[in-house]
């Protein structure tokens, strides 16, 4: 595999105490292209990024925090647009507080090598055991998540909301998120499915900690999430 064809997609919003080690962890397993995408952030991470990366990294950032969809569509944007002047192959995204594991892209890269037409893979906590340590609740979140994009969408996934996520680069050109906040999880899947593209699935580790879920997705988001893609659905 040649890494220097795989480009990091990675959003951050207040990350400045995590984000330079999983930077660093990237850069240790061999792989050079990393874009991230500032979502507003007002802890410092753009000035700290800078500072330690430089020119080794491609850094966008919104004034204003936007969310989780808008910032994965502005990185999505950027890609469309230079791709033809870049090496880059496939778009990982990856999370910024250190919840995902580098040492799980050898998953993606066997995917690959056993089906080398594979448009989308998505990582999973689900589809064996793995070591993740998901809370109960939590658990509760993601099933819920799975059932309802299911029906959404049509595409039956056993993590529909896992972050970690390779696609070939071809698959961003007709991608396009139009929601800003956590549902674009669901719109994203239902866009893939709506331009034929095929998804496997294969098995990840994720990290959590305090931190990553304080974090993450409440229970409440749940139902906004809901909301607004029947809303989408229905009326546009």
């Amino acid at each position: 595999m040649h890494k220097n064809k795989y480009l990091f997609l990675i959003r951050a919003y207040n990350e400045s105490s995590r984000i330079l080690d999983v930077i660093e962890g990237i850069f240790a397993a061999g792989f050079s292209e990393i874009l991230v995408v500032d979502d507003g952030s007002r802890d410092g991470t753009a000035d700290l990024l800078k500072q330690h990366f430089g020119s080794r990294i491609l850094f966008l950032r919104h004034p204003l925090n936007r969310w989780a969809g808008a910032a994965l569509e502005t990185g999505f944007a950027f890609i469309r647009k230079v791709r033809k002047e870049r090496n880059w192959e496939y778009v990982i995204t990856f999370d910024a507080d250190g919840q995902h594991d580098i040492a799980d892209m050898k998953n993606f890269f066997e995917m690959l090598q056993k089906h080398p037409q594979t448009d989308v893979i998505y990582g999973s906590r689900f589809i064996t055991k793995t070591q993740t340590n998901v809370p109960f609740f939590r658990r509760i979140i993601l099933f819920g998540g799975k059932i309802f994009t299911s029906l959404i969408s049509g595409v039956h996934l056993t993590d529909a909301h896992n972050g970690y996520r390779l696609f070939r680069i071809e698959v961003i050109d007709h991608v396009h998120l139009t929601m800003d906040g956590m549902e674009y999880a669901s719109e994203l899947i239902e866009e893939i499915h709506v331009h034929g593209y095929e998804i496997r699935e294969v098995p990840v580790n994720i990290h959590y900690d305090a931190y990553t879920l304080w974090k993450g997705q409440r229970f409440g988001w749940v139902f906004r999430i809901v909301a607004r893609m029947l809303y989408k659905k229905i009326f546009q």
